[in-house]
């Protein structure tokens, strides 16, 4: 098991790698990066945790301006196929031994003003040690639909993430500290070369850094930094005579922010179970 475990770690790494040398460009195509206002994300969370380390888990997230007053427009934080002011999640994970787990879970993401969206969501993961590490190993599959009456059709994105971190005693109460980096794969269903997901293959990568503290028996505080980047690809543009006008070229949309997470966690005698939102989503 740990030789499996191993390999797909070793998997992750060179996924998280690939996709970093992408970001610094793979071709000839200039990259722009555009940095966005900062943003705070708010999280109150709660969790039923078993003796088996299963668990299940409800969520409700906010994202605003940094200044704290006003929600977030849905044009200046469009993603390719996400965007949101907030969002609901649900879901459950199974532990099948003490270190492989699955879970399956649903997303709706809300939105001021037009259609939100849905994602259905499976993922299997493997929580392991590296000396006193907590070292963290999850790949996930998302299908995603969208509401209303949209001219977006389903689309899917996969990602593997991978984690470490530290969990310490204070005063006899649990506090975590991590960091996490997922990479999204955005895929349509078309059979043909028109999807708006070919130019770049990795569409969008997560940085977090967290830590968590259990200053209650059931209650867990959370602040985390996330950086958020989205990778597109625009298409050269041309004058009357064909000249161009301007080259292809990337655009970065980065993203950065502050997160606060309030998390009740049910059945304290099985705390020690219990490590935190690791997964950035």
């Amino acid at each position: 098991m740990f030789k499996l475990a191993g390999k797909v770690g070793l998997l992750l790494l060179a996924g998280i790698s690939s996709a970093w040398a992408q970001s610094k460009a793979v071709d000839s195509a200039e990259i722009k990066k555009v940095y966005r206002p900062w943003v705070t994300y708010t999280s109150a969370r709660f969790e039923t945790l078993f003796k088996d380390g299963s668990s299940v888990f409800a969520e409700y997230s906010t994202m605003l301006e940094f200044k704290g007053l006003e929600k977030i427009s849905q044009d200046e934080y469009y993603a390719l196929n996400e965007n949101y002011s907030s969002f609901l999640w649900l879901g459950y994970e199974h532990a099948f031994t003490e270190h492989w787990y699955a879970g399956a879970s649903g997303k709706i993401n809300f939105v001021q003003q037009g259609d939100g969206s849905f994602f259905n969501r499976f993922n299997v993961a493997h929580r392991g040690h590296i000396g006193k590490l907590f070292f963290y190993k999850e790949v996930a599959f998302e299908y995603l639909s969208y509401a209303g009456k949209t001219y977006r059709q389903e689309e899917g994105r996969f990602s593997p993430s991978i984690g470490l971190g530290r969990q310490l005693k204070v005063k006899g109460k649990p506090l975590y500290i991590g960091v996490n980096y997922r990479a999204f794969v955005n895929f349509d269903f078309k059979n043909d070369k028109s999807s708006i997901y070919d130019k770049r293959k990795i569409d969008r990568t997560k940085l977090k850094a967290e830590i968590s503290y259990g200053f209650l028996p059931h209650w867990y505080i959370g602040v985390y930094y996330l950086r958020d980047t989205e990778y597109y690809y625009v298409l050269a543009t041309y004058d009357e005579f064909g000249n161009i006008k301007t080259p292809d070229y990337k655009i970065n949309n980065i993203t950065e922010g502050i997160g606060f997470t309030l998390t009740y966690l049910l059945f304290k005698e099985n705390s020690d179970k219990y490590i935190t939102d690791l997964p950035v989503r």
